[in-house]
């Protein structure tokens, strides 16, 4: 398991050096996400950011933050090592498919400034665990998920589509969107 999600971390989560060119078709080349907007990272993969307090749209998904709170203890399946905290954070997440969709383990990553990936924890005692609760063709829904710390953070979550939540590391197009 700890291969799996290592070569996870690896594929789906990348943080920038500087500079940026101008692609000629689609979105501008980048070495260094911005702040809002679409780019092309120079990893190949597109990015769309939103800011803090913004909603992020990807085309089959919409996130926004809603609270992010820090708790010193929560009951989880599995609290990794290292684990000192956990962050709470409430989603309302949108499903712009046409078929019921649910939140996949590995589909919102917290990353912290340095761009460190954190999984959710696969199972939490919180209410309306956004793991556990099946969002309608066309519904929004909110949601926590617990995120297992070795301190508080600020950053971004990494946002996959539904559509590769099943397979991230072959995700063309991804989403962060700024917490805390």
């Amino acid at each position: 398991m700890p291969v799996i999600v290592a070569a996870l971390c690896l594929a789906g989560c990348s943080s920038g050096g500087g500079g940026s060119s101008a692609a000629t078709n689609g979105p501008p080349t980048v070495s260094t996400l911005p702040t809002s907007g679409t780019v092309r990272y120079t990893d190949g993969r597109v990015y769309t950011v939103a800011p803090l307090g913004r909603t992020l749209h990807l085309d089959d998904i919409a996130v926004h933050v809603q609270s992010v709170v820090w708790r010193r203890s929560v009951k989880v399946g599995f609290k990794p090592p290292g684990t000192k905290i956990f962050g709470l954070v409430t989603l309302s997440v949108t499903n712009a498919t046409r078929s019921r969709q649910q939140v996949g383990l590995t589909q919102i990553w917290l990353r912290d400034t340095a761009g460190n990936p954190i999984l959710a924890a696969g199972s939490a005692t919180v209410p309306k665990n956004l793991l556990e609760t099946p969002i309608p063709p066309g519904a929004t829904v909110t949601g926590t998920l617990v995120y297992p710390a070795p301190r508080r953070e600020t950053g971004y979550l990494l946002v996959y589509r539904f559509a590769d939540a099943k397979a991230i590391a072959k995700a063309k197009h991804v989403g962060l969107l700024k917490y805390g």
